[in-house]
């Protein structure tokens, strides 16, 4: 067909030129036969399409042959008023060259042009694109309608543009000068939905007229659920779409939910509305209502949503959200939230009562508003049971330590000032410390000897630098039932400390041994005393605290060491033509070298304490004053110590299979580290030789981690469990060389898979964005029998998947006496944890956290959670099967966030129900 009209064109084209050089008169009669030829032709291609642009709306009538009624001028000019003006052609819609053909239609006073396959015409502000155009010359006026292929599908469909503004509609007639138009069956995006009328008129002001429109957010082309609206009008400039009387309807079937009037209006960032309460089951608190309440914009850096919470046996909750921002300046938010909560029938022996709160507030201020200074806040600060009762997820409910900070950083050229807030928090006791003031300012580190001007070498004191830090703190800590304690300002702890730093000159002996010598001096300073008196009551020494700042006591301490590090390598070369190459070790030994003279005098705070005890005898017992301060004073005796450091490193060097020239070579880690510390006090009268700490860590086949710790003791124990100056090698013998006093290890390995498989459609590899998981077969391929309902061919599916799996081992050795008998208790624990992941199709999810304690032979806390998309819906679905946590939930609701909290459906049994 399509040749067909393409060699109909050709020679009409050919003959209109050769006739024109002819014969004008030929010419006429020519053209009078070639449009017959051509009108012959449109018939048989148009059958389907209207021939011409008639339409039963009077705006759309059109004059003489075209039946337009001659009293509507305000969209056909009438020719009878003007004498017709030729129009040039910048005031004529531009039509682009249609891909198959182009034929003009001028029988019996007409003058229209058809356009076939992609074309496009535009005029002004507007842009129409369309498979088949018809353009009335005459009257300015277009039809865009899409054409059918081979197997009857409507292929381009018209789309309108205007002014940003886009369109798509199954067929329009357009008045380019009245600038109206007639559509049928258009599909519009609002926000996230569209909007679909069946008969639609566009007036010049942009406006929209609809009958039989449809509001949807489901992309599908025939939606699961949309609203149905019986009249509605697109506003021009604000393009908000008001509507009559409408009705839900889901999957064509109307519910009884109507709506008398409404609106769609094009959404703004930010509005107040009404927040879509959640509605619920629980069976310790009954029946529920939560989130219902209101969103207010107070202007443009602030906003707040206040809620509530309402259950039918008596609990309720307020909550109130704030956020705010300021560009380049700051931004943050505060939560805050009360409630009531009673579980259980009143009177009853399960029935508890109890108020609780919760802060939760977060600042962060631009690094541009003020450079060099910072603020920033994290407050989490709660009630004990808070979590319990109004958390949303397992992970919060089983929180059981919380912590807060707020600082305040200020950076100079010579040094920096911090100014910190700190709290924690342990729900299981009901704990609080608190963290308030906390001031830290440094010095940095300054060269007082360095010219400022050098000539020549550096000398070797210009490298001398020097560096202070200093900190106060005040802490105080208590439980929650001592709040309203008179005496609670008496369990403040404060003090502050001085640390100065310095640096001597660094130098290396033969080449390869690195000395770094140091000097340190500290002070700390006190305001309480803690002393220690005789009560003759009870016959027994007391701590007693002085009230706070009232002293101020100063302890100092001062050393001096130096300390050495080099490196190591050994290698260990094997056949040159085989696999493994060589494999090479490092060690990196240090040692430091420290001394500190006797700090134990009376300038450091220490004192004595004389008494007569209920024997009559007389004691005297040394102490220092202001032990169990906030920083401790310095210790009592000589120190002269030797540190010692080793850490260990392995690889390998592989031959490369890969490389042609067979002499590269890869480098395999086989040990990342394996480190030993302790170290030797040369001036201690006993238990000279500390513990030794051993750790490692590697990486097998670049997924299995494996990390490691353990701490031997070489002194054995008494007959009480207590460290005696005896090695443990002296006192058992053998090879038992030092007690294995604790040790950890863990294991941890993830892979995962596309689970991909070769399906049958012929492809090695499937492209899950564009091909279906399956079709379904009807007919049988040998046979070909029909068969009822057929059976699913799967093309090439695939289902990623992920697991994770780790294993934690730790070991503890305790020691007691019984009836004089020494024992050994050892502690283990033991647990494995997995957790996994599988897309079973595009739609379906699963995901599983779970784990076992190999000691109580019991499982952890195990959450098993499912999703499942419906294109329009999703429905999720989480469960806690055992343990203190056992709940679960089930939740069906719209994808789209404009009714996300309309549309949906929970059910939940929390875990607190029990």
């Amino acid at each position: 067909m399509k040749f067909l009209r393409s060699v109909i064109s050709f020679a009409s084209l050919v003959a209109i030129s050769l006739f024109n050089a002819a014969h004008a008169q030929s010419l006429r009669d020519s053209i009078a036969i070639v449009q017959d030829s051509v009108a012959m032709v449109q018939d048989s291609i148009v059958r389907d399409l209207p021939a011409t642009l008639d339409a039963d709306d009077d705006d759309f009538a059109y004059p003489d042959s075209l039946g337009i009624d001659p009293g509507l001028a305000e969209f056909v000019p009438d020719p009878l008023d003007s004498i017709p003006i030729v129009k040039s052609t910048l005031e004529r819609p531009a039509f682009s060259t249609a891909r198959d053909s182009v034929i003009e239609d001028m029988r019996d006073g007409r003058n229209i042009i058809y356009y076939y396959g992609d074309v496009s015409v535009t005029y002004g502000d507007i842009s129409i694109t369309s498979d088949y155009m018809a353009y009335d010359v005459d009257n300015n006026i277009v039809f865009a309608r899409g054409t059918k292929d081979y197997n009857g599908e409507w292929v381009g469909q018209p789309k309108m543009t205007n002014r940003g503004n886009e369109y798509t509609m199954e067929e329009v007639y357009y008045n380019f000068n009245s600038k109206k138009a007639k559509i049928k069956n258009m599909i519009t995006n609002q926000k996230e939905g569209e909007l679909r009328g069946e008969n639609l008129k566009m007036l010049p002001d942009e406006s929209i007229n609809i009958a039989g429109g449809v509001y949807t957010v489901c992309d599908a082309e025939h939606p699961h659920y949309y609203m149905k609206m019986t009249a509605a009008k697109i506003t021009g400039n604000s393009k908000k779409t008001v509507f009559g009387p409408a009705y839900v309807v889901v999957e064509d079937v109307p519910l009884p939910i109507v709506l008398p009037f409404g609106f769609v209006p094009e959404m703004p960032e930010r509005a107040s509305g009404i927040l879509i309460p959640t509605f619920g089951e629980e069976t310790s608190r009954g029946l529920y209502m939560r989130d219902l309440g209101y969103y207010f914009v107070i202007g443009d850096h602030f906003d707040v949503s206040l809620t509530g919470d309402v259950y039918s046996y008596g609990s309720w909750a307020t909550k109130l959200t704030t956020r705010y921002k300021k560009r380049y300046a700051f931004d943050g938010s505060l939560n805050l939230n009360y409630s009531v909560d009673i579980v259980g029938e009143r009177d009853s022996p399960d029935y508890k009562e109890s108020r609780n709160f919760g802060i939760n507030w977060s600042h962060s201020q631009d690094s541009k508003a003020r450079p060099g200074t910072s603020f920033r806040a994290s407050v989490n600060f709660s009630s004990p049971k808070n979590n319990t009762y109004n958390s949303t997820s397992i992970a919060e409910a089983v929180q059981n330590q919380t912590s807060s900070s707020i600082s305040y950083g200020k950076t100079f050229s010579f040094g920096s000032l911090s100014i910190n807030a700190l709290h924690s928090q342990n729900s299981r006791d009901s704990s609080y410390t608190i963290t308030f003031p906390n001031i830290t300012f440094s010095v940095n580190r300054f060269y007082p000897f360095k010219r400022k001007i050098r000539a020549g070498k550096e000398k070797i004191y210009e490298q001398i630098s020097l560096s202070y830090n200093t900190t106060l703190q005040n802490k105080i800590g208590f439980k929650a039932s001592e709040i309203h304690d008179p005496g609670l300002i008496n369990k403040m702890d404060n003090g502050m400390t001085h640390a100065f730093a310095i640096g001597l000159p660094q130098f290396t002996l033969l080449k390869y041994f690195n000395f770094s010598p140091s000097i340190s001096y500290g002070m700390n300073w006190y305001f309480r005393e803690n002393l220690k008196v005789y009560d003759p009551e009870s016959q027994r020494v007391v701590n007693q605290l002085t009230d706070q700042f009232s002293t101020f006591g100063i302890t100092q301490n001062y050393s001096g060491g130096i300390s050495m590090s080099t490196r190591i390598y050994g290698m260990f070369n094997f056949n040159p033509k085989g696999k493994l190459q060589a494999i090479r070790h490092m060690i990196t030994p240090s040692f430091s070298f420290s001394f500190h003279p006797e700090l134990g005098t009376p300038a450091n705070g220490y004192t004595t304490l004389e008494y007569v005890n209920a024997k009559g005898e007389k004691v005297v017992e040394e102490y220092n004053k202001y032990s169990g301060m906030m920083y401790s004073p310095p210790s009592k005796g000589k120190s002269m110590s030797l540190g010692f450091s080793f850490g260990n490193n392995l690889e390998a060097k592989i031959r490369d299979d890969k490389d042609s020239t067979g002499v590269a070579t890869t480098k395999v880690k086989l040990l990342d580290q394996l480190n030993l510390s302790g170290n030797y006090n040369f001036l201690a009268d006993s238990l000279n030789l500390s513990t030794i700490s051993i750790s490692g860590s590697t990486t097998v086949f670049g997924k299995l981690g494996i990390n490691g710790n353990m701490t031997l003791d070489p002194y054995a124990v008494d007959n009480q469990g207590k460290r005696i100056n005896t090695f443990n090698i002296v006192k058992e013998k053998g090879f038992r060389i030092a007690r294995i006093t604790n040790a950890s290890a863990s294991l941890s390995y993830s892979f995962n898979g596309d689970g991909r498989i070769n399906g049958n459609d012929g492809k090695e590899e499937a492209d899950p964005s564009s091909s279906p998981d399956y079709y379904r077969v009807y007919y049988h391929p040998v046979t070909g029998e029909y068969i009822p309902g057929g059976w699913l061919y799967y093309l090439n599916p695939s289902s990623p998947w992920s697991v994770s799996l780790n294993a934690n081992f730790a070991y503890q050795a305790q020691y007691k006496n019984v009836n004089g008998v020494l024992q050994k208790v050892n502690n283990f624990t033991s647990t494995i944890s997995a957790s996994a992941n599988l897309k079973l199709t595009k739609a379906m999810n699963f995901s599983l956290n779970t784990g076992f304690d190999l000691t109580k032979l019991a499982l952890t806390t195990t959450q098993l959670s499912a999703t499942y998309d419906l294109h329009c819906f999703n429905i999720s679905v989480s469960w806690v099967p055992q343990g203190t946590w056992e709940s679960w939930s089930f939740r069906i609701a719209a994808n789209a966030s404009a009714l996300a909290d309309l549309l949906q459906f929970k059910k939940a049994s929390s875990y607190w129900d029990k």
